[in-house]
């Protein structure tokens, strides 16, 4: 834990704001976001599964290449606060996100699509988990022109009550496929008229000929 007290005020900047956390970018690194914990009943604990399952990334050295890292706990002085990778532009700005250009810029579908197949096979190639797929929690960083990503800023990690089955990497492959198949088709229903390929972008062959696959949430 970072032992130094950083202090937030209201004038501090909020990047984001969400029903288990508010975001704030670091006063001293703009290189850094702190997350500070809702009042919400349930903030604190989606907080400590979420550091756990960091900690099994870390001590794997998984490939993080396109998912914002957790860097430790610190305190402020608006309360306990963690600090994370700030995702952003080369204009310095928080990067948008996934559900902004897709509702925005019609005219990027294809290569966000292009993008989320990337993305897709990175989750299950490195057997990573993400309990909360969504368009929100997903940005897409521009670097330059010819350096773009989709990066996942929060969400990670599987908040179920039983973890011990995901040992077995065969299990957490059903778990991303099925989740992630899921969030693709929820982008469809969010945004019709986006007319995005899903045959490309589901993750294995069961998505294909079984709605029943795509749509079980677990």
């Amino acid at each position: 834990m970072n032992q130094n007290l950083i202090n937030l005020s209201s004038d501090s900047q909020i990047i984001g704001e969400g029903f288990f956390c508010t975001c704030y970018l670091h006063p001293e690194d703009n290189s850094i976001c702190i997350k500070l914990p809702t009042t919400h009943k349930k903030a604190r604990k989606r907080q400590k599964a979420d550091e756990a399952y960091y900690r099994k990334l870390h001590k794997t050295k998984a490939d993080l290449t396109y998912i914002s890292d957790y860097l430790g706990s610190c305190q402020t002085s608006l309360g306990p606060g963690h600090l994370y990778q700030y995702i952003k532009d080369k204009n310095g700005k928080t990067s948008k996100t996934l559900n902004h250009y897709i509702a925005n810029y019609p005219q990027k579908t294809e290569e966000l699509c292009s993008h989320l197949a990337k993305l897709g096979h990175y989750l299950l190639e490195n057997y990573i988990l993400v309990s909360d797929l969504h368009g929100n929690n997903i940005v897409f960083q521009h670097l330059s022109e010819n350096s773009k990503k989709l990066m996942i800023v929060d969400g990670i990690g599987d908040r179920v009550i039983f973890t011990a089955p995901n040992f077995f990497n065969s299990i957490k492959s059903d778990k991303i496929i099925r989740r992630w198949n899921k969030f693709i088709r929820r982008i469809q229903t969010d945004h019709p008229s986006a007319s995005l390929p899903k045959e490309k972008l589901y993750l294995g062959n069961k998505a294909l000929t079984d709605p029943k696959t795509v749509n079980r949430a677990y």
